[in-house]
């Protein structure tokens, strides 16, 4: 939202003026300087940010929005096979409290391991990477840039969110209760809400922001998220995770950053059209898509209709 990415660009103000000790106290002046360079808006990577910016709040939104299920409906589906296996009475009866803390933690596992689930197959399957793509099209990171996203990419992430919490919900119903609440989920996860509000936007900044030794191995940083985005080979398919490092870490993708910033390239490589344009932002992932689709169905062998 409007808000988180201005928390954000708070959070960054904040690191910037007492991250370090310095003899002066920094100017406000700087401290924009800092936080908007110049290069970045000048840059067509970042004026392109800004644009899909506009479309994903104003526009997408409502265009794709009949294309979600919802997680009450995956939940509702979920629960068919669950009464025939568990009865539709939950096994454990607890107080509201712990209903309400183990709701708030399913629900922020739940969408963590959509979302890991999601990056790591957009990063794999090439009909999805060519949406996806877009995104890693950027060659300056701004929090701004967390709205470079396709239309697709994101009708594929919130569909994929709504399974995964869907089941999970209904999971939990069929094991816990409360005498006092219904074990349904109402509202803004806590935990999400905290980190959207002070990392999600800042992983695709400018600033080099590190998460190092065991609180490394536990949260994302800014400077994960700069590896996931850099150009070397080497950082290739690392920390597809969201706020949480476990998945990438029982996946053997994270890797770590250190504490000195290193020296990256961002962008998916040469291409022969335009990656900041709106044709290549929007048009070019259907054709390339559709060129790889056709690509392996020229490659798969024909069956001999004779046999």
């Amino acid at each position: 939202s409007i808000f988180s990415l201005l928390s954000a660009f708070l959070v960054a103000a904040c690191f910037i003026a007492f991250g370090r000790p310095r003899k002066r106290p920094v100017k406000m002046r700087t401290i924009v300087r800092a936080l908007i360079p110049r290069r970045w808006l000048r840059s067509r990577s970042g004026r392109a940010d800004l644009g899909l910016m506009a479309m994903n709040i104003f526009i997408a939104g409502g265009l794709i929005g009949w294309a979600i299920m919802s997680a009450s409906f995956f939940e509702s589906m979920m629960n068919i096979p669950l009464d025939r296996i568990l009865g539709p009475k939950s096994l454990l009866v607890v107080p509201g409290a712990v209903l309400t803390v183990i709701l708030t933690l399913s629900f922020y596992l739940a969408y963590e391991l959509a979302y890991f689930v999601d990056h790591y197959l957009s990063h794999h399957i090439p009909v999805l990477w060519h949406f996806h793509k877009v995104h890693h099209t950027a060659e300056t990171l701004s929090p701004v840039t967390n709205y470079r996203v396709h239309p697709i990419d994101s009708v594929v992430f919130y569909n994929l969110v709504a399974l995964f919490v869907g089941v999970t919900l209904a999971i939990v119903r069929h094991v816990v209760s409360s005498p006092d609440r219904d074990a349904n989920f109402e509202g803004a996860n806590a935990i999400l809400l905290v980190a959207s509000y002070l990392l999600t936007h800042l992983h695709h900044s400018h600033m080099w922001i590190a998460f190092t030794g065991k609180l490394g191995r536990v949260v994302l940083s800014p400077a994960h998220h700069q590896l996931h985005h850099s150009a070397d080979p080497s950082h290739f398919n690392r920390n597809f995770g969201n706020t949480l490092a476990l998945f990438d870490f029982l996946a053997g993708t994270l890797r770590i950053p250190g504490k000195k910033r290193e020296n990256l390239t961002f962008g998916a490589g040469a291409l022969n059209y335009d990656p900041h344009g709106v044709t290549g932002l929007l048009v070019m992932p259907f054709c390339d898509a559709a060129e790889g689709v056709k690509r392996t169905a020229i490659q798969i062998p024909r069956v001999n209709r004779a046999i």
